[in-house]
């Protein structure tokens, strides 16, 4: 059993500025020009990532597995990198095998600056229904009028079938898989929805009207992800 991150473990623009993940409150630094240009470096001429033979480098399913994706010059790459080596691999299979690991680290040693909170005014509203809510504890009402959660789970996520042995069938959308869609609050609702979260990026609200419980995100769409909308 897996479970979604809600972000990259690790995103790196062109301007050597980088974001920190895997979650919603991600944390973002700067490389400079320099740090920038040695990292290309790594990769791309001392790695060699871009004349690797093999792209995937994966051989147990159900592992856990880091995903690379390189776009240079307006060509994309991808590498999957994992268990690998169990079976009878060429000699060149591994010596490759080899130099991705070692750009898999340098990237993760050239991040090593002071890092700060990651916002964006450009956030996504993820919307889950709670099968289990903590009763204990006081959880608010949805205040909102613009839509309904319910719309908003049901947009993101579709319509939760009924379950055949009872009413809990969770689709696993947003606890382990990445929604269909997801909701764009205007700059009004955003504020409204912040004072509601208390500051928080996360909470937990009852809906009078449909009567269910709701988990509710605000998470910082990356550069790339606001630009594409």
């Amino acid at each position: 059993m897996g479970a979604l991150a809600f972000s990259p473990q690790v995103s790196i623009y062109g301007d050597g500025t980088y974001i920190l993940g895997p979650g919603y409150q991600m944390r973002w630094g700067k490389l400079d020009t320099g740090a920038l240009q040695q990292l290309l470096h790594t990769l791309v001429d001392t790695g060699g990532l871009l004349n690797l033979r093999r792209q995937q480098f994966y051989e147990v399913p159900d592992q856990n597995a880091t995903l690379l994706q390189l776009t240079l010059n307006n060509k994309h790459y991808e590498f999957l990198y994992g268990k690998f080596g169990a079976l009878q691999e060429s000699a060149q299979d591994m010596d490759e095998y080899h130099h991705l690991d070692k750009a898999l680290s340098a990237i993760t040693e050239a991040l090593n600056g002071p890092t700060h909170p990651y916002t964006s005014t450009s956030m996504a509203l993820l919307v889950q229904q709670d099968f289990s809510p903590d009763l204990s504890k006081t959880i608010s009402d949805w205040s909102l009028r613009d839509f309904s959660l319910d719309e908003v789970a049901t947009f993101e996520c579709g319509v939760i079938p009924p379950g055949a042995t009872g009413p809990n069938a969770d689709t696993g959308c947003l606890s382990f898989t990445t929604p269909l869609y997801a909701y764009l609050p205007t700059p009004q609702q955003l504020q409204t929805i912040k004072i509601l979260l208390n500051g928080r990026q996360q909470g937990e609200f009852y809906e009078p009207k449909s009567e269910l419980y709701y988990i509710v995100v605000l998470r910082p769409l990356l550069p790339d992800e606001a630009a594409q909308m």
